[in-house]
């Protein structure tokens, strides 16, 4: 069969762009490597903006019924003692990818995406003038475009020969689930030497802890209470959550070499989108929104470029100038976030700023996110308050 489109990767991105280009009517083959439902490694938290994509991609009722876990306020603090407290600029929710990611290949599914998990992608050829062949280890398929929605870091990336792949990148990052203390309605970010540390409660009630660091700290002798590099530790804070937890994960899940590099929105003509275009720092919270607003970007002009109302090279030119205006600038000021809050000095005086001077933090939450769009059937905000 062939297909109007091929989305690599079934994750957030892959699976909202799937679901909407079905809904528009075009035959759509999904493929993902993992065997659902799985863990994955991420920060877990969900910036306002998704209620309204969830209920476009119609998943928002049933968001609700897993008890999506409500965020309002953000709590900083440094090694150093500094502490920030501010409000959310609306309702944020924490939601396990081991949840969402099913909801949506369900979804997917119900509106007939071919969709095929636990397969390999091997290979990518072609390009938009005369459609792709996909390689997988489950046979070769046809398609006339590609999105490329396969995460931060691929072995595919190594197949296709993408010029980031060959920058070696020291930041490593560690997630699991936990139990034993209750947060209630807040993120937390915790900065350590080299490092930062989020925690937000999901659906389970457990709380998610991920963390980001320098190489350096992953050789560091481990804590003899604790069981976390003794960088973590320096943090009071963050060594007063982890005295309080016990995992409950199996194990950790961790990824190395993750890369903030700028990133093509076309490779080899292959459409990029989600974590595969360009991924935001973990700290700004905002990966998760950016993946499912990269699929809406994307698809009026996928549409567009199948009813050949645009060529390729306005589809091109057209995604870029878009996603760029969309997400550029979030992007620059979260890799200036990044740099200073995995330096102790510089982290405490910027957080120390924002507790004196809290229009700063407040803008600077607001500036490394999307906005709220309204919602078209129901208020999920005050649902999930009730």
């Amino acid at each position: 069969m062939n297909y109007d489109a091929i989305a690599i990767g079934a994750g957030l991105s892959g699976c909202s762009a799937a679901i909407q280009l079905a809904k528009l009517g075009y035959r759509i083959l999904l493929l993902e490597q993992s065997h659902y439902p799985v863990h994955k490694l991420c920060g877990e938290f969900l910036s306002v903006e998704v209620t309204a994509a969830f209920e476009n991609l119609g998943i928002l009722e049933q968001v609700h019924k897993v008890g999506a876990h409500p965020i309002h306020r953000a709590y900083l603090t440094t090694s150093s003692g500094a502490s920030f407290r501010s409000p959310l600029p609306s309702t944020a929710l924490g939601l396990s990818r081991y949840q969402l990611d099913l909801m949506l290949f369900e979804r997917a599914k119900d509106l007939n995406v071919t969709c095929i998990d636990n397969t390999k992608v091997t290979g990518v050829t072609g390009n938009l003038a005369e459609g792709f062949q996909v390689s997988t280890t489950k046979g070769e398929f046809s398609g006339r475009l590609v999105l490329g929605a396969f995460g931060k870091r691929s072995s595919l990336d190594r197949t296709l020969n993408r010029k980031f792949i060959a920058k070696r990148s020291p930041w490593i990052a560690y997630k699991g689930h936990f139990t034993g203390i209750d947060i209630g309605d807040v993120i937390e970010l915790h900065s350590f030497p080299n490092g930062y540390c989020g925690l937000s409660q999901i659906e389970t009630g457990e709380i998610n802890v991920c963390w980001i660091a320098h190489e350096r700290v992953m050789k560091e002798p481990i804590h003899q209470d604790l069981g976390i590099p003794e960088s973590l530790a320096k943090n009071p804070v963050l060594a007063d959550r982890f005295a309080h937890m016990q995992r409950v994960s199996p194990s950790l899940q961790g990824l190395s070499q993750i890369s903030f590099a700028r990133k093509e929105n076309f490779y080899n003509d292959i459409c990029m989108i989600g974590d595969t275009a360009g991924m935001i720092t973990p700290l700004c919270g905002d990966g998760m929104a950016m993946a499912l607003r990269a699929a809406e970007i994307a698809v009026p002009l996928v549409s567009q470029f199948l009813e050949q109302q645009i060529n390729a090279i306005a589809f091109k030119q057209q995604y870029t100038i878009a996603w760029q205006r969309e997400f550029q600038m979030r992007l620059q000021l979260g890799r200036i976030m990044h740099n200073c809050f995995v330096q102790p000095p510089l982290a405490n005086m910027g957080v120390s700023l924002c507790q004196m001077v809290p229009a700063l933090g407040n803008w600077i939450i607001g500036a490394t996110r999307g906005k709220p769009q309204q919602l078209l059937k129901t208020d999920f905000a005050s649902n999930a308050l009730t």
